[in-house]
């Protein structure tokens, strides 16, 4: 009887959301650094009926494409992928989604050297708000890791019918309930420490955008950032000339996306005072005091 063994290999699971015709180029781009850090790659294609017009470039990749339902955010995404089998022979399972852009650096070095460090997960970000997670939007399991029971309770929840803020909820942040109650080594390529971000519940991708950009540990910069601002970061209006020197990333990939997509929410006009607590929490602060100064807010203000 022939001995047939089964090859593992890395395995990424990408949530990619809405839109017609080819996936935007910056996207492909990050699909083909992944592809290059030896993952096999199935993109979940939510909110399309086929999967037609996203192989637009992506031919000599070795990618499933699943259309599916525009439904449950990244963890409903994710969740479709692991019951159609998509994990079924991995090495180790990559989540990650369309959320940002870059890698303005390659990625498979920055893969390679946590590999190395052989942890159970790890993620891109360390968030500190409101409790201790791996930003979704890019997290490594092994598939020990996948199997503990804590982490199989998170992602058997019904995404499909949750709204955002409750993916965000029993997601996210339940994920990294789950992870510190697994009693698995987890680690995060960058992370900081700033105990103020946990008290005010800040977004590091956002208020950090630049610490975490320059420290060349997490090399990719958040859509909504960009796109929509949501906090009101001053800073994120300068994003081209904060790009790393002889990045691979064409910037205008950025300016061609933000051009088909209008900003989703009202950018927030918070008050100097609102501003001043933002900066002390940022590690960013050196570059969030210099714009005050810059813009004369800081002259008549009063405690």
């Amino acid at each position: 009887m022939e001995n047939k063994t089964r090859t593992l290999r890395p395995v990424c699971l990408f949530a990619q959301h809405g839109g017609t015709g080819a996936l935007p180029a910056h996207t492909r781009f990050f699909l083909r650094q992944i592809a290059q850090s030896g993952y096999r790659l199935h993109v979940a294609l939510s909110g399309r009926d086929n999967d037609v017009s996203a192989r637009d470039g992506l031919a000599d990749l070795d990618v499933t494409f699943h259309p599916r339902p525009n439904l449950g955010l990244d963890f409903g995404a994710w969740q479709a992928l692991l019951a159609a089998g998509c994990a079924g022979d991995a090495s180790e399972i990559l989540l990650t989604n369309d959320s940002v852009f870059g890698p303005f650096a390659p990625l498979p070095p920055l893969v390679d050297t946590m590999r190395a460090r052989q942890y159970d997960i790890w993620g891109m970000v360390e968030s500190q708000a409101i409790t201790r997670h791996l930003q979704s939007w890019f997290v490594v399991l092994t598939p020990e890791a996948l199997a503990h029971p804590a982490l199989q309770r998170v992602f058997a929840q019904p995404f499909d019918a949750m709204t955002k803020e409750e993916i965000v909820l029993h997601g996210e942040l339940g994920l990294g309930l789950a992870m510190a109650a697994s009693g698995l080594r987890i680690g995060a390529s960058w992370s900081g420490r700033r105990g103020l971000a946990r008290l005010l519940a800040v977004n590091p991708m956002h208020t950090d955008w630049l610490t975490v950009l320059r420290s060349g540990r997490a090399p990719f910069i958040k859509t909504e950032l960009l796109r929509d601002n949501p906090s009101g970061i001053w800073s994120a209006a300068y994003w081209r000339r904060s790009l790393p020197q002889g990045s691979p990333f064409d910037p205008s990939w950025i300016e061609a996306y933000l051009a088909c997509n209008p900003r989703r929410t009202a950018t927030r006009h918070a008050s100097l005072r609102a501003r001043i607590i933002q900066a002390l929490a940022s590690e960013d602060r050196r570059a969030a005091f210099g714009a005050l100064m810059r813009s004369g807010l800081l002259r008549n203000w009063r405690i």
